[in-house]
């Protein structure tokens, strides 16, 4: 992981907090002891109204040097209290949406924190509180001395915090706000042995600042030995990366620091295997290597002395080492739940009922997989919190949206980066591209290229070298291709006015065909639409002519024929398919039809895939369970003969020809009175081939006794 730089400025009211704390030795009835830190801040009435309970996505990091704390043993905190300014505080009572507080024993000095929230927190780090709280206040208290602590927040996990091992940190993150008065006091910047860092969240760096918020602490020391901390919990996960033939990436997250081990085997009862990631994280991303192809793993994480989370249920399969039956699952634009609107859990149990006990071998994110920001948060409640179960089953492959992008200023590093592990260094299959934002990756005898249409320059540059090297370096019998942002909709986007479809459509489309890619997903639009085969359009919607369209038929076997290709390599102008899947989390409207497509319906939906040898079945599965729309892909070899004639008829004054065509393929009908050398002339217009049989027809020649017909196969 790369952590960016980032210099912000932010004004922050200072607020006051109590910290209740209990002795697991004595009965919580017991007389409480008290004091404040900074000691010099007990009697504080400065007008520095606090916006940690106001403010949205922000974050703040305090320390308290082991100084302020007089007291001889360890303190078990369950309670945390706040206090309203003096000045211009009031009573209030609301609700935050989502709150996160994590305590810790930090060896960071006051005044000495790092620039970067991730390495000031202690190895004991725990998630003391999160999600939505209901605070309030009377804002009561003496005339001309401080309010009182009646603003409480009872910890979800108690906290043991040992002076004696450390200063504490406190870390609150506020996602959401709430109408919380102003809060008041402020220590001493020179002599209160605390300080602290804060700013706007999910930004990797904070502003350091000397004045912190006065903490009243309200404990009952601990007498003899230090409690045990409260246990470790698993917050994220277990979930698969990067899954290949031999090697698959197990990540989870913790509420405390700690070592990374998973235990794996082939059955749940014989994890006879063992990988350690040894360094204290609380994101673990746990390498397992020498897998069997095509084999199935059973794994349970934890760390030592420790089993987080295992069973029957937590299983993969390798990728195989050549083709087999697979299963693809494609999900667009799903990240809804975390705005309460939308029908992503539908979609989900949709597909999940759909496939039954199918294992799903390939799990593809066109992106926007959490709205609106693509915070973690939101990735907590609208990903992890949604896809539990397949999460520790199937790895998950995805492509950068635009929402994934709007959680850090432009140009910084956002969590999509930091939660997804892709193969950066070609670890997957393909051709390394030296950055997680675009790679390609293999599965049995399907090729699959993740392009980035939102943050990588798309007309020029290093993305479109790579992709030219990786689809020239390929060999599957499949190509499928997968980006955020289609080179065709008319659905909540238009292609022909935005600038990252115009883009795509003219500087990648034409390199994806020219090698033959047979299918390309897109997202963002929320809608679904599926093109014809088609080749070679590369503008506006208007300038589509017949002959981009090499099959227009339904690509329905049962419904005049499947579409067809032949295994004739790069440049073969065979055509593409477009799918727009942007509805896995609502379908909301449309701005016109896009000419390129047989089918689009304004309906939440996913894609389902099934790849068998040479032939790729799809499927848009509706949330009610319903199939809406189907095509199918065939791989033919060419016929060893020449194509020809094979009828002549003459009837009502015309020559009628059956002949032997293939579909998608362009044939001209070519004439002769005298098979000479050099006579043949061509007879009207060419003809685009929709099934492995064409009729054609044409005036008979006044005066001409006889005449000959041949078919000539074009260059599409």
């Amino acid at each position: 992981m790369i952590a960016m730089h980032l210099s912000v400025t932010y004004v922050c009211r200072i607020l006051a907090l109590t910290l209740a704390a209990w002795s697991a030795s004595e009965s919580h009835a017991a007389p409480s002891q008290m004091l404040i830190v900074p000691v010099n801040a007990a009697n504080s009435l400065a007008a520095l109204g606090s916006g940690q309970l106001k403010a949205a996505n922000y974050r703040i990091q305090e320390v308290y040097g082991a100084p302020n704390f007089a007291v001889a043993d360890a303190l078990y905190i369950t309670e945390l209290r706040y206090r309203p300014d003096s000045t211009y505080g009031s009573n209030f009572s609301t609700i935050i949406g989502n709150i996160e507080i994590r305590l810790s024993t930090t060896t960071r000095e006051p005044d000495g924190l790092s620039q970067f929230y991730a390495q000031n927190p202690g190895p004991d780090e725990t998630l003391v509180y999160s999600g939505a709280l209901a605070i309030s206040s009377q804002c009561t208290g003496p005339p001309g001395q401080p309010k009182d602590f009646d603003i409480i927040i009872p910890l979800q996990t108690p906290f043991l915090y040992n002076p004696a091992a450390g200063n504490l940190l406190v870390d609150l993150r506020n996602f959401t706000g709430s109408a919380a008065s102003l809060l008041g006091g402020d220590g001493d910047e020179a002599t209160d042995w605390s300080s602290r860092l804060g700013g706007p969240l999910n930004v990797v760096t904070g502003t350091a600042g000397s004045k912190v918020t006065p903490l009243q602490i309200v404990y009952l020391q601990t007498n003899g030995p230090p409690i045990p901390p409260s246990p470790t919990l698993l917050l994220r996960g277990p979930y698969l990366q990067r899954g290949t033939m031999t090697n698959i990436l197990v990540c989870w997250r913790t509420s405390r620091m700690t070592n990374g081990i998973v235990n794996f085997g082939l059955s749940p009862g014989a994890l006879t295997w063992q990988a350690t990631g040894f360094s204290p994280t609380n994101n673990h991303y746990v390498l397992l290597t020498n897998l069997a192809p095509d084999t199935k793993y059973y794994y349970s994480v934890g760390a030592t002395g420790t089993n987080f989370a295992g069973g029957a249920n937590f299983f993969f399969l390798s990728a195989p080492a050549g083709p087999k039956p697979t299963r693809v699952w494609v999900i667009g634009d799903p990240g809804t739940a975390a705005t309460g609107s939308g029908n992503q859990a539908g979609v989900r149990d949709a597909y999940y009922a759909h496939a039954g006990t199918r294992y799903t071998d390939v799990w593809l994110a066109l992106g926007d997989n959490a709205y609106y920001s693509g915070t973690d948060q939101e990735y907590q409640l609208a990903f992890f919190n949604i896809y539990p179960n397949l999460l520790q089953q199937t790895p998950l492959w995805s492509a950068i949206g635009n929402h994934e992008t709007y959680a850090a200023p432009v140009g910084q590093r956002f969590p999509y980066l930091d939660i997804f592990e892709f193969p950066a260094e070609g670890e997957a299959g393909g051709v390394s591209s030296g950055t997680e934002r675009y790679y390609s990756f293999d599965y049995g005898n399907i090729h699959f290229v993740s392009i980035d249409s939102m943050t990588s320059q798309r007309t020029t540059g290093a993305m479109l070298d790579w992709l030219e090297a990786d689809l020239a370096a390929n060999t599957k019998d499949w190509t499928i291709a997968y980006f955020h942002h289609p080179p065709y909709t008319k659905g909540s986007h238009n292609s022909d006015v935005e600038i990252e479809h115009i883009e795509m459509r003219q500087h990648v489309t034409p390199l994806l065909e020219s090698y033959g890619v047979d299918l390309v997903l897109g997202g963002h639009s929320h809608i679904y639409e599926r093109s014809y085969l088609i080749h070679g359009h590369y503008g506006h919607s208007s300038t589509l002519t017949p002959s981009m369209v090499k099959n227009s038929g339904s690509g329905r076997p049962s419904q005049g024929g499947a579409y067809v290709k032949t295994a004739t390599g790069p440049d073969a102008g065979e055509g593409t398919v477009y799918v727009v899947a942007g509805s896995s989390g609502w379908a909301t409207f449309r701005t016109g039809f896009h000419p390129v497509m047989f089918y689009d319906a304004l309906l939440m939906g996913s894609l389902v895939l099934d790849i068998d040898g040479r032939r790729l079945d799809a499927a848009f599965l509706r949330e009610t369970g319903a199939i809406e729309d189907t095509f199918t892909i065939l791989k033919e070899t060419p016929p060893p003969q020449p194509l020809r004639v094979t009828s002549v008829n003459v009837a009502n004054g015309s020559v009628i020809l059956r002949l032997s065509t293939i579909p998608g393929r362009t044939y001209r009908i070519e004439r002769t009175f005298n098979l000479g050398p050099a006579s043949w002339f061509p007879v009207g217009a060419d003809v685009l081939a929709t099934d492995s049989t064409t009729t054609w027809s044409s005036p008979v020649v006044p005066n001409a006794d006889k005449a000959f017909y041949q078919t000539v196969e074009l260059s599409n």
